[in-house]
């Protein structure tokens, strides 16, 4: 009976998918709200009916002495994701009801939305490395459907596609790890190998941080770390709940949730890879938000710096740190996007009202230029931005403060990973603040908002209040100022790695710091008009370092884009001139000796044959004549012969 909560869990959106898209295409949004609100309640009565460290296995297929098994597996960590994604997945179903009402493929939308809940929920459960990379190629697929949904659109495709190719790369790296621990361990269940001693078990030290090399590519190229992480900011061109789903709670959370599952595999040295990369993310994340005008890209840019902090806190040793903040920013992040969605959707509507189109070239409704004095017109979408914005900027009281200061904690007692490290993760936090608060004096201050008087539908203002209220650090802890008093804490306790590095007087202080004074900067200077002089003067030399994201996707475009069409151009000359003309020399050769080949069988093997013919046809003839039947002339040849043969005798 208990295990039926792991399969409306898994299975419910797979068929909410199905019944939107091919039975009630009408009522697609409500089918999709329904399951999503089944999947939520089996989410939470399996954690308190299910029991923990157990599971579902059965054989998939047996290949010689090799068995492959698939199965599901419910821990405190698989319940708590489970619970996180089927409240953000909930949230969203029914924030598009509003915002897609006018979108004509409203069945597809909400068919691909369940799609990717299935197989988000598939990672989240999956008991082996195998069914994790089936449901790892499958949110992949689901999610370039998504990011792609406005397909007759020229930006969509394209994104969709580069997102699509950059996490192939990544999937080579977890692929390259499973061949690695499945060659050595004849076993890729999750439990059985991080209960091994790897070195111990046999895997050389070589292998064993060549494996861990590939799992965390996986993760980079699924959680957007750098190099690859320029996909992110490019998919903002699918619908904005897409966003706020896919890039805030699920598919950019699935690299890190790997990484804590399988951290007791990470060798001493990966760590120190992981560490690094997650640092140099998250402050290049941070610094490309800052130029950035397009709302969902501001927000996009700040996915891939808290994304960094979380792959930074497991490579400073601490994955419990970075499943907190992973659980704290997808609430307070699907919140920021679906009050962009919010406000994006208020300039649909009321041009659309107006009978113009937000459309039109002169105006876009993502452009924060745009915009200003939204909070009166939007008072809730104000609120909710308020809540999220400071929990997302790492202030106390708020949700982000707690898994923030774990993170930070964590890095000032890394020992094993570079200074350069640390002093990212607190430049980051400044930044943070800083282009959270441009944003927020921006859109909801610095002027009055353009429209006519517009009411926020109820379909919008719920998951905004929930989300919200989310973003508060009572949901977390009894105390909202210490990350020890987390009711989390105790449940995760018995994963491998340390929670709490212990306390740091410094860094809560200089982390507050940092962000009120990012905070006070941006309101100094977009409401008051303060530091003008100053940003100018540094605008010349980082405006297009920042907006063009360290020009990433000009190096890439430059190196390995015109690199492959220069390969692919000399390989089609090599093709043309070469390999084609040797080929077409073998086939004027073979002409040639084709005819040589005819004209010897006619004139030789023919005439051979023919000659024998001839010969015995001369013979016969000639032969024939003797036996004509005249006496005399049989006694004249037989007296020739006779005579024939007493010469050669004598002879």
């Amino acid at each position: 009976m208990n295990n039926m909560w792991l399969y409306i869990i898994l299975f419910a959106p797979l068929l909410s998918a199905g019944v939107s898209f091919f039975v009630l295409k009408k009522q697609a949004g409500l089918v999709l709200v329904s399951f999503s609100t089944l999947t939520l309640v089996a989410s939470v009565l399996a954690w308190f009916s299910f029991p923990f460290d157990s599971g579902i296995e059965m054989d998939w297929m047996i290949v010689g002495a090799n068995r492959f098994q698939v199965g599901l597996y419910y821990d405190q960590l698989a319940g708590i994701m489970a619970i996180v994604v089927a409240i953000v997945a909930l949230l969203v179903a029914i924030f598009s009801l509003e915002y897609m009402k006018h979108d004509e493929a409203q069945p597809r939308y909400f068919a691909l939305l369940g799609l990717f809940a299935f197989s988000m929920y598939g990672i989240v459960l999956a008991s082996n490395l195998l069914l994790t990379f089936v449901f790892w190629e499958l949110v992949g697929f689901s999610s370039y459907l998504l990011i792609g949904f406005w397909f007759e659109k020229e930006a969509p495709p394209i994104s969709s596609f580069k997102a699509f190719l950059m996490n192939k790369i990544g999937d080579i790296g977890f692929l390259l790890g499973i061949f690695i621990l499945f060659a050595y361990f004849k076993t890729l269940n999750i439990q059985s190998l991080i209960g091994l001693d790897p070195l111990n078990a046999g895997l050389p030290t070589t292998m064993l941080v060549l494996m861990g090399i590939g799992l965390f590519l996986a993760a980079v190229g699924k959680s957007a770390q750098f190099p690859l992480q320029t996909w992110l900011p490019d998919a903002m061109t699918g619908p904005t709940p897409v966003s706020a789903l896919i890039h805030a709670a699920t598919m950019v959370a699935a690299g890190v949730y790997l990484m804590v599952r399988v951290f007791p595999l990470l060798a001493p040295e990966v760590l120190t890879i992981i560490g690094v990369i997650g640092g140099i993310t998250a402050f290049m994340g941070a610094f490309a938000a800052f130029a950035q005008n397009d709302i969902k890209k501001i927000l996009a840019y700040s996915t891939v710096s808290q994304l960094g902090y979380m792959i930074m806190a497991v490579g400073a040793g601490f994955p419990i740190a970075a499943f907190m903040h992973l659980t704290t920013h997808a609430f307070f992040k699907a919140g920021l996007f679906l009050c962009s969605g919010s406000i994006i959707h208020y300039f649909h509507e009321t041009q659309h009202d107006e009978g113009l189109s937000a459309d039109q070239p002169e105006f876009d409704p993502q452009d924060i230029r745009n915009m200003g004095g939204m909070r009166k017109v939007l008072p809730v979408t104000f609120i909710a931005f308020t809540f999220c914005m400071l929990s997302l900027a790492g202030l106390p009281l708020f949700s982000g403060f707690l898994s923030k200061e774990m993170i930070l904690n964590g890095l000032a007692s890394a020992n094993h990973l570079p200074m350069f490290v640390m002093v990212f993760g607190f430049s980051s936090v400044f930044m943070t603040a800083a282009y959270m608060a441009r944003l927020y004096f921006k859109v909801f201050f610095n002027g009055d908002a353009q429209g006519k008087k517009y009411k926020e539908a109820s379909t919008v203002k719920l998951p905004l209040l929930v989300l919200s209220l989310l973003s508060i650090g009572f949901v977390f802890s009894v105390n909202p100022l210490n990350p020890d008093n987390s009711w989390l804490l105790p449940i995760l306790d018995q994963f491998s790695g340390k929670a709490i590095a212990g306390h740091f007087t410094i860094v809560p202080i200089l982390s507050i710091g940092l962000s009120l004074t990012g905070l006070l900067f941006s309101f100094f200077y977009v409401e008051k008009k303060m530091f003008v002089g100053l940003v100018l003067s540094i605008k010349s030399l980082t405006y297009q370092l920042s907006n063009k994201n360290f020009f990433l996707d000009d190096i890439y475009k430059t190196t390995i884009v015109r690199g492959s069409l220069l390969l692919a151009k000399a390989t089609y000359w090599w093709d043309q001139q070469v390999v084609d003309r040797i080929v077409n020399v073998i086939g004027k050769t073979q002409v040639v000796l084709a005819y040589l080949t005819g004209w010897f069988d006619r004139n030789v093997v023919d005439g051979g044959v023919k000659l024998v013919v001839w010969t015995a046809n001369f013979s016969g003839n000639r032969t024939r004549q003797i036996q004509g039947g005249n006496l005399q002339g049989y006694l004249v040849w037989a007296v020739f012969g006779l005579l024939l043969i007493f010469y050669f005798l004598n002879f």
